[in-house]
This record gives C-alpha cells, structure tokens and sequence, in this order.
C-alpha cells in the first residue's frame, strides 16, 4: 500500500514538474540557460514551463553551400532571449536559411530569429549584449541571473585573464602552439 502511494506521488510530480523541449536551428548556438545544462553543441534543450532566458547567438559557415568550409565562420554578437510558454509542445528557434556569404553576414549582423510551437508564433524579447564586453572567458549564466558587475572591473578581470592567456600560449613549444592553432581554428 505504502509503495503505491509512493508511486503515485512520483508520478503526480514529475506530471507538475512537466518539461518542454526546445529545437534549436542549425545556426543558433546556446550559451547559456537559466533553468537548464547547455553545450555549444545542444541541439535541443529541456526547459520548465515558465518564463525562460537564454544567451543564444546566430553562427554559420561564411560559405554555407560549401562542401569543405574553407572560408571559416561568421557569428553574430550575443543575446539574452526571453520568452514565457507554458504548454507541451515542442518548441522551435529558428533563423532564415542561408545559402550564400552575403545572406550569413546579413544574419549575423542582425539576426531574424523565430519561435514557434504547432506552427504558431511564440512572443520572445531579444536584448544585444555589448560585444565589446565578450571574451572567451565570459561567463553568460552572470548575464542571466541578472548580476550586475562594475564595467571596471570585468575588464580587469578580461586583462587578467588575457595576459594569462598570453603567457601559457609564449610557453608553448612550436609543435604545442601550431596543434593550439589547429584546434582555434576548428572552434
């Protein structure tokens, strides 16, 4: 008897606690999430029903019909994307197709995003973070849990970071530095 309640109360749970799945289209990258796990590499992401804030950024090949991709990659600056949907449905984050350079660097340049769920459009509000104020070292869950950092002291905290940076790339050996530019190049 007792493991039936138990059960049942499980079940009652993880019903309440009900998650909704977001696709996200081939040239949007996830950075960040408010209420969940997310890598570069996150194709779909599982989010709680309620408002919901992720830093997401446009990225394609800057030659999208190419086969090899030789010319490297073109990204748009990062956003804080907020949307509210509460129901089951798959959602999808999409951005037009790109079939050429000159339409992946329009994108990137401002980027035309869309969300829906069964083919209705969803409302979301897009927010431009300073791209000035982005290194490789940034921290985009800060940007989302709304903490608020004196300008002055990120970018002591970028300089820190970077003259570090230089000093472990200086100590490498040509081998280690030419096998640190291949990968560079592949992320």
């Amino acid at each position: 008897m007792k493991n039936s309640i138990f059960m049942l109360l499980f079940i009652i749970s993880g019903s309440a606690a009900a998650n909704v799945t977001l696709e996200l289209g081939e040239n949007i990258v996830a950075l960040a999430a408010k209420d969940a796990k997310v890598s570069m590499f996150s194709r779909s992401i599982s989010l709680p029903d309620e408002e919901q804030k992720l830093v997401i950024k446009f990225d394609s090949s800057v030659n999208p019909e190419s086969v090899n991709q030789g010319k490297g990659r073109i990204t748009s600056a990062p956003y804080i994307f907020t949307f509210n949907y509460k129901g089951k449905e798959k959602i999808t984050l999409t951005t037009p197709v790109v079939t050429d350079e000159k339409e992946a660097k329009k994108q990137a340049e401002n980027p035309q995003f869309s969300l829906r769920a069964n083919n209705a459009a969803i409302p979301f509000t897009l927010t431009k973070v300073d791209p000035e104020s982005v290194t490789i070292f940034s921290d985009f869950r800060s940007l989302l849990a709304g903490e608020k950092h004196d300008a002055g002291e990120i970018k002591q905290e970028s300089q820190d970071a970077l003259e570090q940076a230089k000093v472990a790339y200086l100590a490498l050996s040509d081998k280690q530095k030419l096998s640190f530019m291949k990968w560079l190049l592949k992320n």
